[in-house]
């Protein structure tokens, strides 16, 4: 042997890091990166047990057969097992070496012809006498034996996969495979163990070993630091710099893989246990239900918009029938205030004016001033709902909330998956990633928590299109508060009485009287129209313009009964059938009425559980009390006591005569 051979060997023999870009320089076309060497020398260390976690393509698998080889060259051991998931996968490796053995020149130059006597599909011997065999990891771990030697050598690759990690007891198993059958099968004195992988699981072996004092660990994760820290620091830059990383997080999370990205990347462990929300629980509809449900958007407004490091405003559209919680609408963006408030009042337009509920802890003068300002300035109505953000809890556990939910299957999404993109990679992602449509979401049970006061108003108290006899009678049940003046227009036939329109809105009655007014006489023209304001209204001419707006307006005002009087009056006309009719009907143009009635106008629940005393305040319960006094005014009106008949015509009927001495 040469001088200058005998040198390289020595140079390559204690450099392994050196030998392997030097023997397979066609196998690194990156520069090295530090974290290889790291990992040739967990390979190298005189340890008998060692784990090496590192993330999927950072060459593990390519790093772990050269090192082999060269240990097998220089004839380190004897007897060599290597073990794959199954025993295709393990021949992969014995081809990979196979290969560099008859084609690498280094190879042949420093260590001569290879090829031995033994050259089969899972076992080869080398000139030197040193066997390497394949084999499958569920194959039975017994009575391994080359000539007289006992396996000195054992690599696991990658041996693990889903089903080996479903439970805590089939990991137990493949850990005592390992300690009880692999270890014992091994040479007592230079047995050495090297297993490769990533962790599939909260608990699998990799993860055990990690753990294990009896085990050397090695974890080399694709990057050091937050992803979105400017201080994060790539493993591998020349391969994957910390551009790559954060396109491929965020391309991952946007399909809802964010857990997978963590594990293969990250080399963070999720299982089950910490993947609340699974693709199983997820329900989708193409089109919502075809009863009438009132809709609630929800927003959790962001203070910033920075993009890296800001959360976004998550905003959700949902209604409730029965136990059953429909998404409509859902998405994250990262929104100025003016662009929340804009969302505010165009979610609300789309949905039928629906309500709009907000995180309290936002609902400070950073929103409610624009809001007033917008409100005053179309003069449309929004009606803001307040929720208090948790102070018991996170927002993970306040988010684990809707678990109960989406494991009965209460929760569709309407329109399909690719209408709820962001919401559903936020729901499969969780706990980790954004959360912020995902906590928007949360807050549905205490949207829909309260108590509605006509659970009785149904599909049947509703018409579309009603046209409106003309014997029937125009009334209009107006009503007015410091926020809001609301008004019903009605159609009286009979007994029957009909919702056709209803105003909602955020002046002062003076401002949006004249304009009902203006608006029911081009409707409906030569219509003698009669206004019935509540008695608590009525009786506060002085302090409540609404009266005074109506005689300007040349709509007489009569005084109903007082609202606390008239609560739930609305019931037995809403039951009540006659004819195939129900006794009190809404046009499916009073979108305001429908969502009082439906869940609006009710009483709130208390933390505690218990009903609060009186209505939850705002439009819905300021429209509904404005139809209940009218209504109690009329039942009055119809059983006050009349005058009995004193007189007869000629031809027979009776009738109430105001002459004296006529009585009979």
């Amino acid at each position: 042997m040469s001088e200058s051979k005998e040198s390289t060997l020595r140079q390559i023999s204690e450099d392994r890091a050196l030998a392997s870009g030097m023997i397979f320089p066609h196998r690194h076309r990156q520069q090295t990166p530090e974290f290889h060497v790291s990992i040739m020398d967990c390979w190298r260390s005189a340890d008998p047990l060692v784990s090496i976690q590192a993330f999927r393509e950072g060459a593990k698998t390519t790093l772990s057969e050269e090192f082999l080889l060269l240990e097998a060259l220089f004839a380190n051991f004897r007897y060599l097992l290597i073990f794959g998931e199954t025993y295709t996968k393990a021949c992969q490796r014995i081809e990979a070496m196979k290969y560099e053995l008859s084609t690498n020149m280094k190879i042949y130059t420093l260590f001569g012809k290879q090829k031995g006597t033994t050259w089969s599909e899972n076992k080869i011997v080398l000139p030197n006498g040193v066997c390497i065999e394949a084999h499958g990891w569920e194959e039975e771990i017994r009575g391994y034996k080359y000539l007289q030697y006992r396996p000195d050598r054992a690599y696991l690759d990658d041996i693990e996969n889903k089903t080996l990690v479903k439970d805590s007891e089939t990991v137990q198993a493949q850990w005592a495979k390992l300690h009880t059958e692999l270890i014992p099968a091994m040479d007592t004195e230079l047995g050495k163990v090297r297993m490769t992988g990533t962790p599939l699981a909260d608990d699998c072996m990799m993860v055990r070993a990690h753990n294990s004092e009896n085990w050397t660990s090695g974890k080399f994760p694709i990057c050091e630091g937050d992803i979105d820290s400017p201080d994060a620091v790539a493993a591998w830059h020349g391969r994957y710099p910390m551009e790559w990383i954060r396109n491929k997080r965020d391309q991952l999370a946007s399909e809802g893989m964010l857990k997978q990205f963590n594990q293969e990347y990250m080399l963070i462990p999720a299982g089950a246990a910490g993947k609340p929300f699974t693709e199983d629980m997820l329900v989708f509809a193409d089109v919502g239900p075809t009863m009438y449900s009132p809709k609630v958007a929800i927003i959790d407004p962001a203070r910033t918009v920075d993009v890296k490091k800001s959360d976004q405003t998550g905003h959700v559209v949902v209604s409730r029938i029965g136990t059953k919680i429909y998404v409509w609408e859902s998405n994250g963006q990262f929104l100025q205030p003016d662009a929340i408030v804009s969302l505010a009042f165009d979610a609300s337009e789309r949905y039928d004016d629906c309500d709009v509920t907000i995180e309290k802890n936002s609902l400070d003068e950073w929103l409610l001033q624009p809001i007033r300002a917008k409100m005053l300035d179309t003069g449309s109505m929004l009606t803001v709902k307040p929720v208090n953000a948790p102070q018991d809890r996170d927002k993970d556990q306040f988010i684990m909330g809707l678990q109960p939910f989406f494991i009965a299957g209460d929760v569709v999404f309407v329109g399909g998956r690719a209408r709820h993109k962001t919401l559903v990679s936020q729901l499969l992602n969780f706990p980790s990633g954004k959360k912020d449509v995902l906590n928007a979401l949360a807050y549905t049970p205490r949207v829909f928590s309260g108590t509605p006061i006509y659970g009785d108003f149904s599909v049947s108290n509703i018409v579309d299109r009603y046209v409106m006899p003309r014997t029937a009678v125009l009334l209009l049940a107006a009503n007015s508060t410091g926020t809001e003046t609301c008004a019903v227009l009605c159609a009286l036939d009979g007994q029957y009485l009909t919702v056709l329109a209803d105003f909602v809105s955020p002046l002062m009655p003076s401002e949006c009287v004249p304009d009902m007014a203006k608006l029911i006489r081009a409707v409906y023209p030569g219509k003698q129209v009669t206004a019935w304001v509540p008695a608590d209204v009525f009786d506060q001419i002085g302090r409540n313009p609404l009266v005074g707006a109506l005689k300007a307006a040349n709509i007489r005002a009569n005084r109903a009964e007082h609202s606390v009087m008239s609560r739930s009056s609305l019931s037995p006309m809403l039951r009540t059938e006659l004819r195939g009719r129900r006794l009190l009907q809404v046009d499916s143009n009073a979108r305001h009425t429908m969502q009082a009635l439906a869940s609006g106008y009710n009483f709130q629940t208390k933390p505690g559980g218990e009903r609060s005393a009186e209505p939850e305040r705002g439009p819905a319960r300021t429209l509904a009390e404005s139809l209940e006094c009218l209504t109690t005014a009329l039942d009055k009106q119809d059983n006050a006591p009349k005058p009995q008949m004193n007189a007869f015509n000629a031809s027979g009927i009776a009738y109430y005569s105001a002459l004296p001495k006529r009585n009979f």
